[in-house]
């Protein structure tokens, strides 16, 4: 994967379309790019939330535990990313996410986004919606 510029992250996905150029920066600085096999764990469903991710190639499969038995969730793409719940909660993963082919990811850590949030209140209420509806659409085809 090439060099992410910060202009270039807002095109990923649109939560970072409600940073300035400067937090896309300090946010980007401190990311990670992480690459992934077909079929690699990528987080589990009770691990910590210490990071959130953007896909950047790629696709991935998340997971809930229904009962003992993996229940699809959703399938994540190119501009999407996961794991927001878990980090903006200070609560275990609630889902398990695998990817689905070579996926290439960047990482955000916990500390980077907390640091990011504080100056950026449109992007932490962003984030704190899309989780919401994550729970609450989890939660309904945990049930059918």
């Amino acid at each position: 994967m090439s060099e992410i510029n910060p202009a270039e992250l807002a095109r990923f996905s649109k939560l970072f379309e409600v940073l300035d150029d400067a937090s896309r920066k300090t946010l980007l600085s401190l990311s990670k790019k992480q690459k992934f096999e077909k079929g690699a764990v990528i987080c589990k469903e009770g691990d910590d939330g210490d990071a959130f991710f953007v896909v950047t190639t790629g696709k991935v499969k998340v997971q809930g535990d229904n009962f003992g038995e993996a229940k699809d969730l959703d399938t994540l793409g190119a501009g999407q990313f996961f794991g927001e719940v878990a980090l903006l909660s200070n609560q275990k993963r609630q889902a398990t996410v695998t990817a689905l082919e070579a996926t290439e990811l960047v990482a955000f850590p916990k500390a980077a986004v907390e640091q990011v949030l504080k100056a950026a209140p449109k992007a932490k209420e962003l984030l704190q919606k899309v989780g919401l509806y994550r729970t609450e659409d989890a939660m309904r085809k945990m049930m059918e």
